[in-house]
């Protein structure tokens, strides 16, 4: 099998070269392709990091190559982190629309050059937007979006530390945008070794907890706050806000901070990988192109997937809560607005 990393120059794709060499997931049968442009920085950095791995792992490094052609690429699962991200420091020059722009050129670059047997898991934001393009150039069944996964990990995360329990007790998912609209599903919430009357009493207080402000006010002030106050104290200000926002905007404090938000989606990537390389297939809320499918919902949205090694198996439609299902219409709506 071989997997490709498109963009694996980056911060992401880079992170992402060095769990894989050391996950020991891969034997020698597994080939891992670095794929880069000849006319970009890539040219250089990949053969430079292939040659790090190499001091680090020895003998113990699976196959891997370097292309520089992204014609070449024949693999059958891809990974794709190339495009720009939102630069370190806030700035009103760069905006979500600009974001779209420019890696709207990128994804239907590569692809164009995919091979149609190809599995894409697309990271690259906005993620919606390629799983729309990618989808649009292989199928629908082909292509996934992994960022409300990782938007699931960070609600486990936020349950876990506000609950004082360890985040692997936690099961949870997040469905709809991988953004300002996405869900956090309290229904899916269960605890390891509670009672589901404990859960849905912790629930319930997570609920209570109004905002006196919208999100993306209050996302814009604590940004801007960054200038002036330490940024431990944001972000002890934002424990105490309602759910939905620490999932929103701690993301982009950390990213703001100058540390970005690599670690967070490199081991959400792994997470699938490791699922369908040691067991052969992935189950979790993923975006994909749905067609009626989920609730009735038609176009792009992150929902709970079953896929395998040849793609998309099915959609899962779980149970939800009625204010749920109305948060899922909007997000529904706002993606298509967008798109």
């Amino acid at each position: 099998m071989t997997i490709a990393i498109v963009g694996a120059s980056g911060d992401i794709g880079r992170r992402l070269v060095l769990l894989l060499a050391r996950s020991r997931l891969l034997s020698k049968d597994h080939r891992v392709v670095l794929v880069g442009r000849s006319s970009g920085a890539s040219k250089d950095l990949l053969y430079g990091l292939l040659e790090d791995l190499k001091d680090a792992f020895g003998g113990l490094l699976p196959q891997v190559e370097v292309c520089l052609d992204p014609e070449e690429i024949d693999a059958q699962l891809v990974v794709m982190t190339a495009g720009v991200t939102f630069p370190r420091s806030p700035t009103t020059d760069f905006t979500r629309e600009k974001l779209r722009a420019y890696n709207l050129e990128v994804f239907r670059y590569y692809a164009d050059l995919v091979s149609p047997r190809s599995i894409v898991i697309h990271v690259s934001n906005p993620v919606e937007l390629g799983v729309e393009v990618f989808a649009d150039r292989l199928g629908l069944d082909k292509v996934v979006g992994m960022g409300c996964l990782l938007d699931t990990l960070r609600f486990r995360k936020e349950i876990a530390r506000a609950w004082g329990v360890p985040v692997g007790d936690v099961s949870a998912m997040v469905l709809g945008d991988h953004g300002p609209l996405m869900v956090p599903l309290w229904s899916s919430v269960r605890v390891s070794g509670w009672e589901r009357e404990t859960t849905e009493a912790r629930i319930r207080e997570e609920l209570a907890i109004r905002a006196h402000s919208p999100l993306m006010e209050v996302w814009s002030r604590l940004i801007s706050d960054m200038k002036e106050r330490p940024l431990v104290e944001i972000f002890q200000e934002l424990d105490r806000m309602p759910m939905l926002y620490r999932l929103f905007i701690r993301p982009w404090l950390t990213h703001y901070s100058g540390s970005k938000t690599v670690v967070g989606p490199a081991g959400a990537v792994m997470m699938i990988l490791e699922d369908l390389l040691t067991k052969g297939w992935f189950y979790g809320p993923l975006h994909v192109v749905l067609k009626g499918e989920f609730y009735g919902f038609r176009g792009i949205m992150a929902v709970p997937v079953m896929m395998d090694l040849k793609g998309v198996v099915r959609v899962v439609e779980v149970p939800l809560w009625d204010f749920e299902l109305e948060q899922l219409q909007r997000a529904n709506e706002g993606i298509v607005r967008r798109l």
